[in-house]
């Protein structure tokens, strides 16, 4: 009997799309990379709609094996910059916080990636702040308690919103920092729940560590 492939569910960001005439449009978009990024480890990312579907009924009738926070839009408890309010998608935050309580009610393995890590930060309790240095440049991180990744380690870094060691959710340890301090990477301390800064997606190639880490947490 043929295998099915494992589907991993993606959030999407909201792109507010201003025509020639008439209201703007509020569309979900999702980066093409991460179709190829989840195929190179056999399976199919599956985007997830913002239109107010419980995160519930998105698992059970997508058949839905994990999910995946992805970047993109600030979260709404983010300190914003002049502009960055402007980015905050409330419907997103809000499907997002479903995800993040059903996925641990169930087991059902998360990761949060850049914004979908501050977003699990946040929600469980945890808080944000603004840094500078850390938008379109790549960077070395400390690791700790790491089983994940090589020593040497160089991520890829396209945030201004920041997680302050001192900052993170009690039921979140770290296990990568910045050399300013905040937190790269993390894991939930009894569930299948984890975080990292970086995009994966980005990577050309994708990295091997990078796909080894998605197949271990992701349970592919």
């Amino acid at each position: 009997m043929q295998r099915h492939m494992q589907r991993i569910g993606l959030t999407q960001r909201v792109e507010v799309i201003q025509g020639p005439t008439g209201p703007a449009e509020r569309r979900d978009a999702l980066d093409q990379r991460w179709h190829g990024l989840f195929a190179e480890l056999g399976a199919l990312a599956v985007p997830l709609p913002n239109g107010g579907v419980p995160a519930a009924a998105l698992i059970d009738e997508l058949g839905l094996n994990a999910i995946v926070l992805t970047g993109g839009n600030n979260v709404a408890e983010a300190p914003h910059g002049v502009s960055g309010a402007a980015n905050v998608a409330p419907e997103r935050d809000r499907l997002e916080r479903d995800m993040i309580a059903t996925c641990r009610t169930r087991g059902v393995p998360l990761l949060g990636v850049c914004r979908g890590m501050q977003m699990i930060n946040v929600a469980l309790g945890g808080h944000l702040e603004r840094t500078s240095g850390h938008a379109g440049v790549r960077h070395a991180v400390s690791l700790s308690g790491n089983d994940h990744w090589p020593e040497n380690w160089d991520v890829n870094s396209y945030h201004d919103v920041s997680i302050p060691l001192a900052s993170l959710a009690p039921s979140l340890r770290c296990l990568a920092r910045a050399d300013s301090g905040d937190v790269e990477a993390f894991v939930h301390l009894d569930d299948s729940c984890h975080g990292i800064m970086w995009h994966p997606e980005r990577e050309a190639p994708f990295r091997a560590e990078d796909l080894a880490y998605l197949k271990q947490v992701l349970e592919l």
